[in-house]
């Protein structure tokens, strides 16, 4: 079998090119898989549908002012292994850009892997520079954090924290509300 950049096995790397057709229906493939063999199939591939979620939440979300995409990762995470397959990509003639060090300048998107990460000062600085803030961190969102991947049923779920949203100025699509649990 064929090796992707980011251990990406083909079926994803196919998926991922074809987002154009219907993102939705790529994440639900690819929940629908993941669960279907959730006994046997390696961590690798949750970390590979939250890269998938990461690139299709900078499609889908609004800020205020045009920028290149710069998506983020602060702490240890396994997405390390995984967030630079999309260093390159484009997003409406905009370049993603990958960042997986401890300089958070110039984010829109930044991953937190661990909660005490999100502190005030963090927080402050995502409502002040329009950054959404993402984890797959336990209360994430009921803690101030933004976007939350959660598993429930052996299914990865959203939870979106829509106020921390909206203080940050940005606006999250509706095909993206309407997977995700509200959190107010």
């Amino acid at each position: 079998m064929p090796k992707y950049p980011g251990g990406f096995n083909r079926s994803v790397v196919g998926a991922l090119a074809r987002w154009r057709v219907g993102w939705i229906s790529l994440l639900a493939v690819a929940a629908i898989s993941w669960v279907a063999a959730s006994d046997s199939v390696p961590s690798n591939q949750e970390y590979q549908l939250k890269t998938a979620y990461l690139f299709h939440f900078a499609e889908l979300a609004e800020w205020p002012e045009s920028a290149p995409v710069n998506i983020c990762l602060l702490g240890d995470s396994p997405l390390r292994d995984y967030l630079p397959v999309l260093e390159g990509w484009q997003i409406d003639n905009r370049v993603v850009h990958v960042s997986l060090g401890d300089n958070i300048d110039n984010c829109r998107i930044l991953f937190l892997s661990d909660l005490h990460v999100l502190s005030k000062a963090v927080s402050e600085y995502a409502r002040i520079r329009h950054v959404l803030l993402v984890s797959d961190v336990e209360d994430f969102a009921r803690r101030g954090g933004m976007v939350q991947f959660t598993l429930r049923d052996n299914k990865l779920k959203l939870v979106v924290n829509l106020p921390a949203v909206r203080d940050a100025g940005l606006k999250l699509s509706s095909k993206l509300l309407r997977m995700a649990e509200i959190v107010q």
